[in-house]
Order: C-alpha cells, then sequence, then structure tokens
C-alpha cells in the first residue's frame, strides 16, 4: 500500500469517527429506552406469549434509534446500548407489575402507584425475573449491541482499523 492510499484512507477514517455524534445517541437511547419500556408492559400485559418478542423489540428500537441517529463506530455506543436495553427491560417488568396490580385491585395505575411502595414494587418485579427472562434479556442485548453501531464496508474497517493503528 503506497503513502497516497494510505493517507486516502486516512482521511475516510477520520471523516466517519468525525460523523459520530454520541450525545444525540444517548438521548435518543434514553427516550426509547422509556417508550420501549412502555410499549413491552402493555405487550406482556396483553398477549403472555410474547414476552421474547417484546424483549427483543426493546433492544431493537434502541439500537435502531441509537444507530439511526448516533452513526456511532466505537464502542461506547455498545456500552450505552447494553445498559439501556437491560433497564428497558427492567423498567418494563415493573410497568408490568404496576399494571397487573391495577388489573388485580380494579384500581388504576396511578393509585398502585400511590398505595405501595416503589421498593414492594421493584421487589415484585425482581421476584417475577426468571432464567428464560434472562436469556431474552440477552437476545435483546445482541440485537441493541448489532444495531447501536453504524455498519461499516470492508474498506471503511480497514481504513478505521489502519487509523487506529498508527496511534
Amino acid at each position: 500500500m503506497d503513502d497516497e492510499e494510505k493517507q486516502k484512507n486516512y482521511e475516510l477514517a477520520d471523516e466517519l469517527i468525525s460523523q459520530q455524534n454520541f450525545a444525540a445517541a444517548v438521548i435518543v437511547g434514553a427516550v426509547a429506552t422509556l417508550l420501549a419500556a412502555a410499549a413491552y408492559d402493555i405487550t406482556v400485559a396483553t398477549w403472555d406469549f410474547s414476552y421474547g418478542f417484546a424483549a427483543a423489540g426493546v433492544g431493537i428500537a434502541i439500537g435502531l434509534s441509537m444507530g439511526f441517529l448516533g452513526r456511532g463506530i466505537s464502542t461506547k455506543f455498545a456500552v450505552v446500548a447494553t445498559v439501556y436495553t437491560i433497564t428497558g427491560c427492567a423498567i418494563g417488568n415493573l410497568f408490568r407489575v404496576i399494571i397487573e396490580l391495577a388489573q388485580a385491585t380494579a384500581a388504576s395505575p396511578i393509585d398502585v402507584l400511590r398505595n405501595n411502595s416503589l421498593s414492594v414494587l421493584v421487589e415484585r418485579s425482581i421476584s417475577n425475573v426468571s432464567f428464560v427472562d434472562f436469556v431474552f434479556w440477552f437476545v435483546a442485548v445482541f440485537c441493541a449491541i448489532f444495531l447501536a453501531k453504524r455498519p461499516l464496508s470492508r474498506s471503511e474497517r480497514l481504513a478505521i482499523g489502519m487509523f487506529e493503528l498508527r496511534g
């Protein structure tokens, strides 16, 4: 590889790195986490068989939103997507407990929140988590990691690798 080709690769890598927008990815990821957790709760409360699809949907929603706006190529995008996905699934489980208590007592979700402490609701949410839940959460995290980072062509990956080796 001659010097001109190396310089072209360095310029491509520099352009790709400069296109990343971590702040936008963090903000849209947080919004997607809350929306996906609500959708997760509604889906799981409505259809019992859809738990795995709902968990994977959380990871897909977070990963797609972060990947689209963040255009990330570094590992920090995948790390944030992982944290958001686990948080979204946990919040979804908490929402599910609130909705189930509301249905069981014929009260509104707001009344359930008023009449129960957050620690009791979290404890119930944690007690409902099983090994199968963790398997689906793992699938959700995999989806989020895969989608949170920008897909790169072979030449772009080569340019980034050379840029990182240059130091």
